[in-house]
C-alpha cells in the first residue's frame, strides 16, 4: 500500500499482504455486483473499499486535488476502480479527471467515461479507426432525423445518448411511429444516435475485455424482444471467441482507453460489427457466476502489485 490507510471499526484484520482496492459505486449499482466484487477483492487486496460517488468529497489546495470519503484519502489506494454510469456523469467527469493525476491505477479513463457514454462518438471514434461498426446519425431536430430516415429508410434503431442496459432505445418501423417518439424527444430535448437496423438471430455477442484476456458471452433475446439485454430478460452463456471476435474488442477497447469494458457485437454481411461499447458492463453473474467478477479482480490485483513495486522503489 502507498500509505497506511485508517481502518474503520467494521474492518477484519486483513489475513493477506496485497495492494488496496477503492470500487467507486454509481448510484444505481446493483447490490450483487458489488458484494460479489467485494467477496472476490478480500481474497486479492489486503484493503478493500466501496465508496458511493455521490458520497466522495472532493477537496482541493496547494498541493492540488484529492478524493476523500468518511476521512480516507481514496488517491492513497493503489487501485481505483470507478463503476459509473451517464447518472453520475458531471461528478464522475471530475472524478475520473482528479484520479488520473493521481499515481493511482485505474483501467478507465476520462476519455473513455466521455465517449462510451456518447453512442455516436463511440461509433465515429471506431470507424474512423477502421474497426466494423453500423451506420449511424447523430442529432437533435426533428427534420434531420427525417432526412436520416430518408438514407437508411426502415426499420431503424433510435438510442438516447444518455440512455444504458437497453433502455432508451426503439425500434421505429415506420413514419407515425418515429414522429410520435420524436414528440416527446423534442420534448424533453434529448439528443439521439440512429442506427440501421442489423436484420438477423435473436442474439449478439458480448466481449469482456480484461487486459489482454476475451471473455465472450452469447446474449439470446427472451422471446418478442429484439434486444437482446440480459437485464430485459435475456439469457447467456459462455462461448469460445473466435479470432476476429478477439481481434475487434481488443482494438475498441485499446481506441477507446480501457482496460477493462464490454464490447457488443452482431453480425451483419457474415462479419461481426461494433453495436456499443460499456464503461460499467453487468457481469451476468444469474447465468455465469463470479466468472466475470473474479477475472476483473484477478486483473487488478496485479496492476495493484505494480503500483506497490514502483511505491517501494521511490
Amino acid at each position: 500500500m502507498k500509505k497506511q490507510l485508517t481502518k474503520t471499526k467494521t474492518q477484519k484484520e486483513p489475513k493477506i499482504v496485497g495492494p488496496s482496492l477503492v470500487i467507486i459505486s454509481s448510484k444505481g449499482a446493483k447490490l450483487s455486483t458489488i458484494k460479489s466484487l467485494i467477496s472476490e477483492a478480500q481474497k486479492k487486496f489486503s484493503n478493500v473499499l466501496v465508496v458511493p460517488i455521490n458520497k466522495i468529497q472532493i477537496q482541493t489546495s496547494e498541493q492540488g486535488a484529492g478524493l476523500f470519503y468518511k476521512g480516507k484519502n481514496l488517491l492513497c489506494f493503489d487501485v481505483i476502480y470507478p463503476r459509473v454510469s451517464s447518472k453520475d456523469f458531471f461528478l464522475a467527469e471530475s472524478v475520473l479527471k482528479i484520479i488520473e493525476s493521481s499515481d493511482s491505477y485505474s483501467p478507465v479513463s476520462l476519455k473513455s467515461f466521455h465517449m462510451t457514454n456518447h453512442k455516436f462518438f463511440t461509433s465515429q471514434i471506431l470507424s474512423n479507426k477502421g474497426l466494423p461498426g453500423v451506420t449511424s446519425t447523430f442529432f437533435i431536430s426533428s427534420k434531420r432525423a427525417q432526412m436520416a430516415v430518408s438514407e437508411t429508410g426502415f426499420p431503424f434503431v433510435m438510442k438516447l445518448i444518455s440512455g444504458f442496459a437497453g433502455k432508451g432505445v426503439v425500434l421505429i418501423n415506420n413514419n407515425d411511429q418515429m414522429e410520435s417518439i420524436l414528440d416527446a424527444v423534442n420534448l424533453f430535448e434529448e439528443f439521439i444516435c440512429t442506427q440501421k437496423f442489423i436484420k438477423g438471430k435473436n442474439f449478439d455477442i458480448r466481449c469482456y475485455v480484461i487486459g489482454n484476456l476475451v471473455l465472450t458471452v452469447k446474449r439470446t433475446s427472451k422471446k418478442g424482444d429484439w434486444r437482446a439485454n440480459i437485464s430485459r430478460g435475456g439469457s447467456a452463456q459462455l462461448i469460445n471467441p473466435t479470432p476476429e471476435m478477439i481481434s475487434i474488442a481488443q482494438n475498441a477497447a485499446k481506441e477507446l482507453g480501457m482496460d477493462i469494458c464490454a464490447v457488443d457485437l452482431m453480425q451483419h454481411k457474415n462479419k461481426w460489427v461494433v453495436i456499443e461499447v460499456n464503461f460499467m458492463p453487468g457481469p451476468f453473474m444469474k447465468y455465469l457466476g463470479n466468472t466475470i467478477v473474479h477475472e476483473w479482480v484477478r486483473y487488478l490485483s496485479v496492476k495493484g502489485k505494480k503500483v506497490q513495486n514502483e511505491e517501494t522503489k521511490k
